[in-house]
Order: structure tokens, then sequence, then C-alpha cells
């Protein structure tokens, strides 16, 4: 009787026992998953993080982790510009709509792949602007990666795989949203640690985005919103708008508060700065002076500025000591892979010398009009008087150089070849039309003919002609059918730059050309 007590008492004692492990094990792990999903410790998100490392790492194995590429094949050779790529936030929901600024895990991260197994690799900041600056050289297929605002999304899905690329990274952040007094981060922004966390992984560097000109300001009695870096702001106590130096303090103030936060509280040094909004002066509604004076006056703080460039523009960057404005190309979910690899292939600096028969595109763009590219490059009018302007990207710094072109006015009497294009404010150009040659020039936006002269350019439309464009020091003489017609001299700040045409017609009628083959030679 007494055995059988005994037994069921250790029976039950072994059950309250093991009931007891259970309810601690539970504990724990609930415990545990509380610690791990704790916004003040992060540790969840670094648990994902590390699960994502381990992912990449084994993508990179499958496909054959690539370190060179196409860039160390045959010996080291150097770029002749670098290609600076902008991203914003990287969305994981699937549900998500595409926004033109964001950009889906799954595209991020096939995109970074492909640099990889191309033969890209990143650099820094400082090897950048030592670049820019003519003190240093750098391998081909060497690219700048940045991201702007400093947003919680953009990091946490980046850094794995960049860690696992061997990539590094510039987080442009939005100063008064991540860190002082009452500014360390939220839900969305990255606070003071996790910037810290950032920088001591050797992956990325923190500069500014600016302290509160990220924000959208009344500019008026009725409140309507504008930027701050590009607007006078309305003074409610005051009840009036802000004087133009009034503005200008504030804007000073505000760039070089926010780079003295990064370097005070980060300990990082900060030579560059992106422009919200996009906006460096000249979005403003009230404040014309904006564009001017934030010229005049960033480069004193900030050596390097960074913009979003226009995809039908030249996008790379070559060195240049005077140049302090930096674009980018901003890459969203709206470019796919393959079409981000066709704007890198296009915007690589092409060498002299150049020939082109049109067969496939080396990276024409159409600036405005209607450009189509087979076994000829056939320009247009979209529709009466509009014009055409299409350039050829990957040579915009070219400097001395003979351009020809063979060429059929099917619609209209009058072409032009581009030559020295920086920019759509600046460039050269020779005119040829039924009446007359002459030589005119862009020069921040204002156009100015150079010379001319009388020109029998009619019944070009019967046959093919040949007209030409030479480029020497300051000095460009236009060429028809071999002779030359007509010289000036440009100005300075025209040094350099690359080709393109230019169609227009004062009647209403839809002008086009074909360019059959063009020639551009080195002198």
């Amino acid at each position: 009787m007494l055995c059988e007590y005994m037994a069921d008492f250790n029976l039950k004692m072994i059950k309250i026992f093991f009931l007891v492990v259970i309810a601690m094990l539970i504990l724990a792990m609930t415990s545990g998953m509380n610690i791990l999903r704790s916004d003040n410790f992060f540790n969840w998100q670094k648990v994902k993080m590390e699960a994502n490392f381990l992912k990449y790492k084994r993508a990179l194995a499958a496909q054959g982790e690539n370190s060179g590429g196409e860039a160390s094949r045959g010996g080291l050779k150097y770029t002749k510009s670098v290609p600076v790529l902008l991203y914003h936030g990287i969305i994981t929901d699937r549900d998500w709509k595409e926004d033109g600024t964001n950009i889906t895990l799954d595209i991020f991260e096939g995109q970074m792949l492909a640099l990889k197994k191309s033969g890209y690799h990143t650099i820094n900041l400082s090897e950048f602007s030592e670049y820019m600056q003519g003190k240093r050289d750098l391998p081909e297929k060497s690219i700048l990666i940045t991201f702007d605002d400093g947003r919680k999304d953009s990091y946490y899905q980046a850094d794995p795989i960049f860690r696992a690329l061997g990539f590094n990274a510039v987080m442009f952040a939005i100063v008064g949203r991540s860190l002082g007094e009452k500014s360390e981060g939220d839900n969305f922004y990255l606070g003071r640690q996790e910037l810290k966390d950032m920088l001591k992984s050797g992956r990325w560097e923190v500069q500014s985005h600016g302290d509160f000109d990220h924000n959208w300001m009344p500019i008026d009695e009725a409140n309507d919103q504008g930027h701050f870096m590009s607007n006078l702001l309305w003074l409610p106590k005051e009840n009036r708008v802000e004087k133009p130096e009034e503005a200008k303090k504030r804007i000073l103030a505000d760039l070089e508060n926010s780079k003295k936060k990064i370097e005070d509280e980060l300990g990082q040094k900060v030579i560059a700065f992106a422009y919200p909004f996009n906006d460096y002066g000249q979005s403003g509604k009230n404040f014309p002076e904006a564009q001017q004076f934030l010229a005049e006056n960033i480069s004193r703080i900030y050596p390097l500025t960074f913009f979003q460039e226009e995809i039908r523009e030249p996008l790379a960057n070559s060195p240049d000591p005077q140049r302090y404005m930096i674009k980018r190309i901003n890459v969203d979910s709206g470019i796919k892979t393959e079409e981000l690899f066709d704007i890198l292939d296009d915007n690589r600096e092409k060498a002299l010398p150049w020939q082109d028969t049109f067969w496939e595109d080396h990276g024409w763009r159409v600036k405005w009009g209607e450009t189509k590219i087979w076994g000829d490059l056939t320009i247009s009018e979209k529709k009466p008087l509009d014009g055409n302007m299409t350039i050829l990207l990957g040579s915009s710094r070219w400097e001395n150089y003979f351009f020809k072109s063979r060429i059929y006015l099917t619609d209209g009497n009058s072409i032009s070849q581009v030559a020295r294009y920086q920019d759509d404010k600046n460039y050269a150009r020779c005119n040829f039309d039924a009446g007359e040659v002459s030589i005119s020039q862009k020069i921040s936006g204002q156009d100015s003919v150079l010379a001319s002269k009388p020109g029998n350019f009619s019944g070009i439309s019967d046959s093919d002609r040949e007209i030409g464009a030479e480029l020497k020091g300051n000095s460009i003489s236009c060429y028809l059918d071999g002779q030359k017609e007509i010289e000036g001299n440009l100005d300075s700040s025209l040094s350099f730059g690359g080709v393109g045409f230019y169609l227009w017609d004062d009647l209403p009628q839809n002008a086009a050309a074909r360019i059959k083959k063009m020639d551009v030679a080195p002198i």
C-alpha cells in the first residue's frame, strides 16, 4: 500500500516538474522574443540582417563570386568617368505600388548582384573627391552609391548585401530628424545609435541632407507651402515675408548646423551635401536670387553637392577641379536591372576617334523631338516648329576634335551640328540653312550668334551633303562639303563637351533629317 502511494506521489511530482520546466521555457522564449523585437535594442533587426547576409553569401557562391570581372582582364584600366547612383527606400511590401522614388528589395538585390558580377566596385567619398580634383586615378567600373533621407528601410535592407558584396555607400541623412536633442530618429528615420553602428561597420559614410531644409514651409499669408532653401518664408508673428538677407542668413545657418551636428555627434567628417527635393534654388516661388546665392556660397561649406540629373542628359562625372555639383542617377523600381546597365554603358566616356553608322544605339538621347535609329539616325519634329535636339552620351569630356556627318534633309532646309555640348544650357552650334551659315553658342541658357555669312544651302534635299565642325582650343570652324565656311571664338567655359544634332525650321512643316554616318577624329 505504501509502495503504491509513493509511486503515485512520484509520478505527480514528475508531472509537476515537467510542467514547471515547460512553463519556464515558454516564459524564456517569450521574453527572448520581446527583447529581440525591442525598439531599444534593435536585436530583431540585426538577426534578420545576419540571416540576409548569409543568404547573399550563398547566392554569390552559387553564381561564382566575382571580385574583378571585366575591369581586371588585360591589366588595370583607369576610368574616364564615375557614375553616382541614388536610392531612397527599399520596399518589402508585396502590395506596394511604384511611386517614382523607392525601389523593391527584389530589384535592388538584382541590381547589386549584377553590378558585382559585371566587375563594378564601389568607392568612398574621399576617393571620389580626389578623383574629381584630378589627384588620383580610379579603376574602370568604379561607382559611388548614395542614399537619401536616412531611412531605416534603406539601411536595414541594403547593409546585408553590401556586407556580402564588399560594397559601401553614402547615407545623406536629414539631420533634423535623426540627430539633436529633440530628433533622434523614429520608426521611419534612423537614430543616432543606428548611424553610429553604420559608421562603425566601415560600409557607410553619413553626410548632410540638411537640418530643417527638408521641411515644407509657409511662404505667404495664405499658408502656401514651399521649399525651405529656395523661398522667402512667411513670418506669422511679424505678419510679413522674410527679407532676402534674412533668408540667406537662415539658409547658411541650416547648411552649417547640419554639418556641425554630424561632425559633433557622430565624429564623421562632412564634405558633401545632397539637395532636398533636388532643389538647388531653381524651384522657388518668391526668391529668384536663391539659385545664384547657393551657387556662390554652398561650396565654401561643402566641397561636393549632389543633385539628380535627367536621364536624357550626360550622367557620368569626370575630373574637373572647378565642378562641385555632382550628377546622380535616380534609381527607382521603374528602372529595371537591364535598363540601369544600358544607362551606365551609354554614359561611359567614349574614346576618340569615334565613328557611328547607326546600326545600333550607342547612347543617342533626344532632348526634344523624335529620334529613330536603324541604319541611320533619323531626327524630326514631333509637330511643326518644335525642332529637335539629339545628343551622344559619353562624349561630354571631348575637347579638341573634328566632327563631320553625312546628312540628307527629308523635310525643311535647316540643320545644325552641336559641339562642346555640356548640358541643354551650355553648348555651341554650326548652323546651316538655305541662306546662311552661322556659329552660335548658348551659355547659361543665353543664346548668341558669334559669326554668320550668306550661304547657299538650298537644294540640300536633292542629295547627301557633308557638314562639319572643328573645335580646337576656344576656336570653332564650320565646314560644308569639306570646305571651311566660317570660324569664330567660343566662350572659355566651352572648353570641352560632346556632340549632337539640332533641327529647326521657320516654316510650319515637320522638319526631318537622316544622318547616315558620322566621324569624330581627335585634333
